[in-house]
């Protein structure tokens, strides 16, 4: 019995295993069919198809042409009145593989696999009555495929288009159809885009699947490698959206280091909106929320999803103050920060003073205007600050006190209030006139006691003057 078992296994390790299709053909619809080089018939062999002796219903043809792969269909006895239901053809030289030839063939067929050949384009159509269920062109060179040429598979699950050198994704009728599309190094992105929008076809080998970005494509200026996961993150964007907002791609970030990737723009502009969105989709550099009824910007330093912002649109709110930008990485990093009518009295200069406007940031603009500022002896430090940087404020001019309805840039700091050196030269001169006031009284008392110690008399006016309590001290 012990021998009878070890026989048994060893039965099972030699039995080829590179065979995918099982006896029973109605348990083949989940597997694609794919046969190594050594299923091949002989090279010495005049035949260049043969039917696999291992694997019912099964069949490769290899190093064929136009010619051989009709001559080897003829001879392996491979037609559409035959069993065979899967076919691998490997190592076909072809400058256009045909679909309509052979249709006859193909229509029986639940697995086509064609790989590891060269073949310039794919034209012609599989007919319409085509059972294929996976379909199997990759590794092949092929520059084109006829955009009808798969059109009519209904019961197609896998499409493995891998490893050529395609432009465009053909059309697939058929919804739920997995594509491997990875390693085509000139594939448009704008081709996978509509492919993206138009179908619910899923890819596989993300990772190892890339697109070329052109001058024409609607989104970019350049031409660029993107990965088709970045590509897939656009068009979902609008998916993952912040609620009621509207969320689009602002720019390609292209970097010698790095694969190409997007920057997102978000609007929520008119929205109603009483605080800043939370949170933001991933790399946000623009950010639109005129127009609401926002108070606080305090997001902006607590929210990590605001830590790309570079562009940020706050007009028409209810913001009060710029305290929050302190310490955010937003006032290191921002490009324009627009804060136009709203409710801010006070410019607070120190946080002002932390944005740098060094050459390397010379595109950098703050809007500031229509805030109706409360201006008072601190406002002269705005004033400055405004006249220094005047080629990064393009409203300066629109930059208004409201207690003293005049521009910012045009106060006159004397009027504004005074310093301690002015209420110090005042004192001066009050000092200086009640010391000659003093010595004035004691020159007339002086005068009034000699003239009475030797006329006997007061003159004018202590002569005048009522009579005091005091006055016998004086006789």
């Amino acid at each position: 019995m012990q021998m009878s078992y070890s026989l048994y296994f060893l039965f099972l390790l030699i039995i080829p295993t590179h065979c995918l299709l099982p006896p029973d053909d109605s348990s083949c619809h989940n597997h694609c069919f794919h046969q190594p080089s050594e299923s091949c018939p002989p090279v010495t062999s005049p035949c260049k198809c043969q039917r696999l002796s291992n694997c019912n219903n099964a069949a490769v043809c290899c190093n064929v042409n136009a010619f051989t792969l009709t001559e080897g269909l003829a001879c392996a006895n491979i037609s559409s009145t035959t069993d065979i239901k899967a076919l691998h053809i490997r190592n076909a030289t072809f400058e256009s593989f045909n679909l309509t030839v052979h249709q006859q063939v193909w229509r029986v067929l639940l697995y086509m696999t064609i790989t590891n050949g060269n073949i310039t384009r794919i034209d012609g159509k599989l007919p319409k009555s085509t059972k294929i269920s996976c379909l199997d062109l990759s590794s092949n060179h092929i520059n084109s495929i006829e955009e009808r040429a798969l059109g009519q598979l209904y019961n197609l699950s896998f499409l493995n288009l891998s490893h050529n050198n395609l432009t465009q994704v053909p059309s697939i009728r058929m919804e739920n159809v997995t594509v491997d599309i990875s390693n085509n190094t000139n594939l448009a992105c704008s081709n996978l885009k509509v492919k993206l929008g138009n179908s619910k076809l899923t890819f596989t080998n993300e990772n190892e699947t890339f697109c070329i970005t052109s001058k024409d494509f609607a989104w970019f200026q350049t031409t660029a490698t993107l990965p088709f996961s970045q590509l897939k993150r656009v068009h979902e964007l609008q998916k993952n959206c912040v609620l009621n907002c509207t969320c689009s791609m602002y720019r390609l970030n292209l970097s010698q280091v790095k694969l190409a990737s997007f920057e997102v723009a978000v609007n929520c502009s008119n929205k109603k909106f009483s605080a800043l969105p939370v949170p933001l989709p991933p790399n946000t550099i623009f950010l639109d929320v005129s127009s609401n009824n926002i108070t606080s910007i305090k997001e902006l330093k607590s929210e990590s999803s605001y830590e790309n912002l570079r562009y940020f649109y706050a007009d028409n709110n209810q913001i009060s103050s710029l305290k929050p930008l302190e310490g955010t990485k937003f006032i290191n990093n921002f490009d324009t920060l627009s804060l136009q009518r709203n409710k801010i009295k006070l410019l607070d200069t120190y946080v002002l003073d932390n944005i740098q406007f060094e050459r390397n940031f010379n595109q950098r603009r703050v809007r500031l205007g229509f805030n109706n500022l409360h201006c008072d002896c601190s406002t002269k430090k705005l004033k400055v600050w405004l006249l220094s940087k005047l080629s990064h404020i393009p409203d300066h001019d629109d930059i208004r006190c409201e207690n003293m309805n005049a521009k910012v840039t045009e106060l006159d700091p004397s009027k504004l209030c005074q310093s301690p050196q002015d209420w110090t030269d005042y004192i001066y001169y009050i000092i200086t006139a009640e010391v000659l006031l003093l010595v004035g009284l004691i020159v007339k008392v002086s005068y009034d006691y000699w003239v009475f110690k030797t006329a006997g008399y007061l003159p004018w006016p202590a002569s005048k003057m009522p009579r005091l309590p005091c006055d016998w001290l004086c006789e």
